[in-house]
């Protein structure tokens, strides 16, 4: 097979990550650069139980010679200059290991390049040992690590292979020959020479190259690397600079930090040269007015720009679209708004403010999407429809995606982030980032994590070790990324407020009503939830057994589960336990609010039966609606939305009737509605003496503890000329029962502003709701209007 740094076949470095297993490792090459010798050592070392390097004589150095690596050849990578330090230890504590030999061919130089690698069972399997010969020496360019002009061309093949005895032989002859010496001459500043052992003479060199280099010349080396192609883009590239000019006047650029500039800055570049970008500040930093500065600049060139929200985040968004009064005004912010729930054809076709409602003309758009990690799965619906109906039919394209937490659960949710970049192609960023595959390059780094996971007390840096450098190639190239630290000290004028260590209080009511605690009333739960699940009682019998019998012989159903009513009522179903006891957690009285809305639709579909049996009148046995409006506050909207979207078949109670379920469903409904009474009797008994004692101790131990920390809030902020107390709670629910009772027990200057989470971290709209409570200083002097969202940290 042949190996080059620009096919399809694998590069050197990932066929000696993925064949080698236990056995003895062979390496003759003519130069070798500290970050390969540390990708042989992390990806190698716990496998390989003997090395044996021919090396040529390539760290000759002449006593009036300055004593340095040459940082700008292209076989150091921009990770070796920037961890010279770590990868120089790990360097020397490979070569510390006494299963490491090397050897010298002194006074000759060695061309020659060969990886050979050797099992104890050799003579018995032959397909595990494999060979390695060409091109490539051991630098980061040669093993494509990294990127080069140089093109490397290699051979390889298993065992099998005739000519892998040959190598083998001649490697022995080699390693035995006079020359291949285990003892360096070294030149002293005397004039004379002696011996050295040569690996412990290559050891000491080592250390004197990295801990001895130039700050000033590693410093130069990592402009380069980092800036020199931009900059030779930026002086060759007039309209961009010109383009960056006109983005410098306008108002939204101007309300921005220094920071943040050079955020849209580097955000504009990545949209140029790569077709999108990653903006992942932590959460307060401002990323949707650094969005809209991107989307500022794009209008100006006239691309259509077009914003994925969730739909819970629309006014956060409309505020700004020109004609809103906005403090951006003037610059007449010009975009579409488009939910994440509109993404598919029905919904999207039904705006009427645009002649192609679905964005697929020629036009050159930009795509905003935020909250992006929404879009994670590339297996749902609405992903598939944006990749397949929106992205791939729009041949020029930007995308720019903003979320403060890209990675939910594992490193795929930030890969299919990636991918939209591309229009979901695994090999898009091949070209522009030399990253043949990025499904391949996640699934290496998500074995790399799974791995680390296990260690205990594994550090964070170790892990970072693990990774494959194409993963750090397309975070950098893609990412805009900083935290609160990293931008504290490096911004006049900005400061953030000392965070004191979270207290976590846990308190439950003892009673409520007659349940003497949580799991007694979580045992009172109702069994089926039957209302929200009709789609079961549409199955015969005979469909239900067959259904059952596939089951246990671990058969998979041929229906994708997003269009299998039945187990979509089921996944719903589960969401709504969860979300009962999350509300529970948040209070009594959220909780009551959910089980009546759950008692009303319950007893709308017993109802309809009662009807249905009357009259037969048909009706609908479900409300998409309804279902969702539970959701209402939660951070599994999304997924509720997700699972109910597409619904094709409405269901009637005559398909209920018809497939011989219409008495139990009527029976299931029952049970469910008894046991949703029993819930609501005892949590209006309980409501009644919350209410009867408003001005002393209340049966609400969670009420009582949080008026208690007020309170010494308050005390401790005497001495503060304008003292507040905010109190975030997820459920609105929650934040009117609080008015309320706080209120009744004489809290005075106290309001409820139900926000979305991103409306939330706006200290626009928050001081807006200040100073409508007269609580700012000066507040008739104060212009919200013209707060960055930075800008209020007094509050």
């Amino acid at each position: 097979m042949l190996l080059d740094n620009e096919n399809q076949n694998k590069k050197v470095h990932e066929w000696i990550t993925d064949y080698t297993a236990k056995g003895k490792m062979s390496i003759v090459t003519g130069y070798f650069t500290i970050g390969a010798l540390a990708f042989l050592a992390r990806y190698t070392q716990d496998k390989v139980n003997s090395y044996r390097f021919v090396l040529g004589d390539i760290v000759n150095f002449d006593a009036n010679r300055e004593r340095s690596l040459d940082l700008l050849n292209e076989n150091i990578s921009i990770e070796a200059a920037l961890k010279l330090g770590q990868l120089a230890r790990e360097a020397v504590a490979f070569l510390e290991l006494e299963k490491v030999e090397a050897k010298t061919l002194e006074p000759n130089f060695c061309h020659a390049k060969a990886y050979i690698f050797k099992t104890p069972s050799s003579g018995v399997d032959p397909k595990n040992d494999y060979y390695i010969t060409g091109s490539s020496n051991l630098t980061e360019a040669g093993i494509g690590l990294k990127k080069t002009n140089n093109i490397e061309l290699n051979t390889a093949n298993f065992g099998a292979d005739a000519q892998f005895r040959e190598i083998t032989e001649w490697f022995e002859t080699l390693w035995n020959r006079p020359q291949a010496h285990t003892y360096k001459t070294v030149k002293l500043d005397n004039g004379k020479t002696t011996q050295l052992r040569f690996k412990e003479y290559l050891i000491s060199e080592i250390q004197k190259i990295f801990v001895e280099y130039a700050p000033k010349e590693l410093y130069y080396k990592i402009l380069f690397e980092l800036f020199g192609s931009d900059m030779l883009l930026e002086a060759n590239n007039p309209e961009l600079n010109r383009d960056l000019g006109r983005l410098e006047n306008t108002v939204i650029y101007n309300s921005l930090y220094e920071y943040q500039r050079k955020g849209v800055i580097s955000l504009i570049k990545m949209l140029q040269k790569y077709n999108g970008a990653i903006l992942a500040d932590a959460v307060g930093l401002g990323k949707t007015w650094s969005a809209l500065a991107v989307m500022k600049f794009y209008q100006m060139k006239g691309r259509e720009v077009i914003l994925l929200c969730p739909k819970k985040l629309q006014n956060n968004w409309r505020n700004y679209q020109k004609k809103h009064n906005s403090c951006f005004e003037k610059d007449l912010l010009d975009y579409s708004l488009r939910f994440h729930t509109d993404l598919s054809g029905d919904l999207l076709d039904r705006y009427t403010d645009r002649a192609d409602k679905r964005f697929t003309d020629e036009k050159p758009k930009l795509f905003v999407i935020d909250e992006s990690h929404n879009l994670r799965n590339d297996k749902s619906s609405r992903y598939q429809f944006l990749v397949n109906e929106v992205l791939a039919k729009n041949e020029d394209a930007k995308v720019l995606l903003l979320s403060a937490t890209p990675i939910n659960n594992s490193l795929n949710d930030i890969r299919n982030q990636f991918k939209l970049i591309v229009k979901g192609n695994a090999a898009g960023f091949s070209e522009s980032l030399d990253i043949k595959n990025i499904d391949y390059t996640f699934r290496t780094a998500q074995k790399s994590f799974n791995e680390w996971s296990k260690i205990p007390a594994a550090h964070i840096s170790d892990f970072i070790k693990k990774l494959p450098p194409n993963f750090f190639r397309l975070t950098d190239a893609l990412t805009v990324a900083r935290t609160r630290k990293m931008i504290m000290g490096h911004q006049d004028g900005l400061t953030f407020p000392l965070k004191a260590k979270p207290q976590n209080i846990f308190v439950t009511p003892k009673e409520i009503g007659n349940f003497d605690s949580f799991e007694e009333l979580f045992d009172h739960f109702p069994p089926m939830l039957s209302g929200y699940q009709p789609a079961f009682y549409t199955e015969s019998k005979e469909e239900r057994k067959k259904r059952n019998e596939a089951k246990k012989k671990g058969l998979k159903s041929n229906i994708p589960i997003l269009e299998d009513e039945l187990q979509r009522d089921r996944f719903l179903v589960k969401m709504m336990y969860i979300l009962m006891v999350k509300r529970l957690e948040s209070s009594w009285s959220s909780f009551q609010i959910t089980i009546e809305r759950i008692l009303a639709h319950h007893q709308n579909a017993l109802d309809k039966i009662k009807r249905y049996g009357q009259t037969k009148k048909d009706e609908l046995a479900d409300e998409r609606e309804r279902q969702l409006s539970l959701f209402d506050d939660d951070d599994s909207q999304p997924a509720a939305e997700e699972i109910t979207l597409g619904k094709k078949r409405p269901i009637k109670l005559s398909d209920i009737d018809r497939a011989g379920n219409l008495t139990l469903y009527k029976k299931d409904l029952k049970k469910d509605l008894d046991a949703l009474q029993l819930l609501q009797s005892n949590l209006t008994r309980f409501k009644e003496k919350v209410t009867l004692e408003t001005h002393h101790h209340s049966e609400d131990l969670k009420l009582e503890k949080l008026i208690e920390c007020i309170n010494e809030k308050r005390k401790r902020g005497a001495n503060f000329k304008n003292p507040k107390v905010l109190i975030f709670t997820v459920y609105k629910d929650t934040a009117f029962y609080l008015l309320d009772q706080l209120t009744k027990r004489g809290f005075g200057q106290i309001a409820a502003l139900p926000v979305s989470e991103t409306t939330l971290l706006s200290f626009e709209t928050l001081s807006r709701f200040l100073n409508d409570l007269r609580l700012l200083p000066n507040s008739s002097k104060t212009n919200s209007g013209n707060l960055n969202p930075l800008k209020t940290q007094n509050l």
